[in-house]
Order: structure tokens, then C-alpha cells, then sequence
């Protein structure tokens, strides 16, 4: 099924640059700015993403799912 050309350009028009996502950490996603931008660390600063993808990499920040290897004792 193909998306509508609307839904392209809306996808275009959320996307915002990495330091516009760390500014606006608190009013969006009720984070602070730090846990932003070690969400994002990995991302080129000039890299344009979604909401969305900020929405996961925020969550995997702030939530790490732990390794079960990285305790085990045997």
C-alpha cells in the first residue's frame, strides 16, 4: 500500500535538526535537556529526525533494557 504524497511531506515538515530537539526536550517530551542529548548523542548534529525516532532513542536512554548476559555468573 502506498503512503499519500501528504503523509510524505508531513513527515518532512516534523523533522527537526539535533539541537532543536535538545532545546525543546522539556515542552515535548517533558525530558530534560541533558537526557536528550545523551539520547542523541550518537546522531550527526546536523541530522534531521522525527519525533518519533527521538521518541525511541528517549526511551531507550532512559529505559535500557538490561543485557541478561552482562550479570550472569556462569
Amino acid at each position: 500500500m502506498r503512503k499519500s504524497p501528504a503523509t510524505a511531506i508531513q513527515r518532512e515538515v516534523n523533522k527537526r535538526k539535533k539541537s532543536e530537539w535538545i532545546e525543546s526536550a522539556w515542552p515535548v517530551f517533558k525530558a530534560e535537556r541533558f537526557e536528550m542529548a545523551g539520547a542523541l548523542f550518537d546522531c550527526e548534529a546536523n541530522a534531521e529526525l522525527t519525533k518519533q525516532e527521538v521518541k525511541q532513542k528517549l526511551d531507550a536512554y532512559l529505559h535500557p533494557k538490561e543485557d541478561k548476559n552482562v550479570n550472569s555468573t556462569n
